[in-house]
């Protein structure tokens, strides 16, 4: 992947459509907090709301391919601190670009947002993930136990963080 460029860049009014296919995904909507599927009506009626400073989406791209979807929430630049949430288009998924797209929105946080630490969470079954925020440095700090419920099953929420000097 030497040649390969790969980005994040400001979400487009064309994108919206793209991005509900991609939350409605059977496997992103297992993995997130609130599994309900949107239309481009509720989409666009909740991206109405963000707060441009608390709340940051990009597109994430690879020589100009759309590629995934990386999430900043809770964006506190008194306490230098923000969760991130991310996903891959399915026909991407297995080629190891999580990996990267990861790698930038860290570097976005620390570099251009000024941050000094950055969290998430995600379900103790999500194996795939798990390696990825492990291979890039993330430490487990705790478990929301039992607080995620799929299929009848209550999983734990696993919650890791990344500090800046870790880079």
């Amino acid at each position: 992947m030497n040649q390969a460029r790969f980005t994040l860049r400001e979400v487009k009014n064309s994108d919206h459509n793209w991005l509900v296919l991609l939350h409605n995904d059977p496997e992103v909507l297992f993995n997130m907090t609130n599994p309900s599927i949107i239309t481009l009506e509720s989409h666009m009626k909740w991206w109405s709301t963000i707060d441009n400073k608390k709340q940051i989406r990009k597109i994430f791209y690879l020589n100009e391919i759309k590629i995934g979807f990386a999430k900043f929430y809770n964006v506190d630049y008194v306490n230098k601190n923000c969760v991130l949430g991310g996903d891959i288009e399915k026909k991407h998924r297995g080629n190891g670009y999580a990996k990267y797209m990861w790698k930038l929105m860290l570097d976005y946080c620390y570099d251009e947002l000024g941050m000094y630490r950055v969290s998430l969470t995600t379900a103790e079954y999500n194996n795939i993930g798990k390696r990825v925020y492990d291979n890039i440095g993330f430490k487990e700090e705790g478990r929301f136990k039992k607080s995620l419920l799929r299929d009848g099953i209550f999983y734990d929420q696993i919650c890791m963080y990344h500090l800046k000097e870790w880079r």
